[in-house]
């Protein structure tokens, strides 16, 4: 089923226009306004979610390994995705028309291409980190966690970079077809203009508890992994065919709407997928009993560490003082 965007764009707006920008949508009001209460749940869902598990990882170091570095990450960066793209959509589509001005689309435009882009890139680390060290397990040692970290700023970086082009005159950030979400103008074709501007421009061993650890490892990075493509992949799809069959034949507005909705909910589902997979947190978010237990098993090392010293040191003691004696 296609669908025609000349008949609901006015290309004789200018998008200095405030009335570019505060149109009403063109498609079923009633249905734009549920998905606008549902996408306000949402938001405050992936803030409470987010937040509390971005705290946790703050909270307690234990959960901050190489691994997990990447997932705290993709989790600050849904926290600021849930506090910013799905209550402006959300309002924006409980009254049918978009409510925050041009600068507002460019935010949440911006705001949702570079989570978009910085959670594909840092799921891409933090796979290739698992798979680092499960081929070879005796170099694990060198996947540290400042590595992580600086990796994970490169990544969101080069999302950054993605991202301010259309700012900087690259495309544009525009309203969607439904006019209460913005995203790219997958529309624009100024494909000559752009070249013109990049013309001018120019070791251990393998042991049983390691094996499942590194099971559950990977199982917790395929299924975050695939939470996300399920989210996303509706919505990739609907912009690859509006970005190649133009305006006058693609997709209609509800469709690409929905598919967008659904693409921003990924910042639910990937907490909601690790939660669920990890074995560090349980119901109540957090299992204190797993990371207490790493703690106890220090202070029992270093326990009967002193428990060995002490006596020693006792029976030098005792050894040393007959000879003071007798030389007094």
């Amino acid at each position: 089923m296609s669908f025609n965007y000349s008949s609901i764009i006015d290309e004789h707006l200018s998008r200095d226009d405030p009335l570019f920008w505060s149109r009403p949508t063109p498609v079923n009001c009633n249905t734009i306004r549920i998905t606008g209460i549902l996408l306000c749940i949402a938001a405050f869902i992936g803030i409470v979610l987010n937040g509390t598990l971005f705290y946790n990882f703050i909270r307690y170091k234990a959960l901050r390994s190489p691994p997990n570095i990447f997932i705290m990450f993709i989790i600050g960066m849904g926290l600021f995705a849930s506090c910013t793209i799905l209550p402006l959509t959300g309002t924006s589509s409980i009254y049918c028309q978009w409510l925050y001005k041009r600068t507002g689309c460019q935010l949440s435009a911006i705001v949702a291409f570079l989570y978009g882009c910085s959670s594909s890139y840092l799921l891409c680390g933090a796979s290739l980190s698992r798979c680092y060290i499960i081929i070879r397990p005796f170099q694990a040692r060198y996947i540290t966690v400042n590595k992580c970290i600086i990796i994970s700023c490169i990544a969101i970086f080069i999302a950054f970079i993605w991202t301010i082009l259309p700012v900087i005159g690259w495309n544009e950030y525009t309203m969607e077809g439904a006019r209460t979400s913005c995203c790219i103008n997958w529309y624009d074709r100024r494909l000559k203009q752009m070249r013109e501007k990049i013309e001018n421009g120019i070791q251990t061993i393998f042991n049983r508890k390691r094996i499942e650890m590194e099971g559950r490892v990977l199982k917790n990075i395929i299924t975050i992994t695939s939470g996300f493509i399920f989210t996303w992949t509706p919505y990739a799809v609907t912009l690859f065919v509006s970005a190649f069959r133009g305006k006058d034949y693609a997709i209609p507005p509800m469709a690409t709407f929905f598919c967008a909705c659904f693409a921003k909910t990924s910042v639910i589902w990937i907490p909601m997928f690790y939660v669920a997979t990890s074995t560090q947190f349980q119901l109540n978010f957090i299992n204190r009993d797993a990371l207490d237990q790493s703690i106890g098993t220090k202070r029992i090392d270093t326990a009967a560490l002193n428990a060995f010293i002490l006596p020693q040191k006792n029976d030098e003691i005792m050894m040393t003082k007959p000879v003071t004696e007798n030389i007094n």
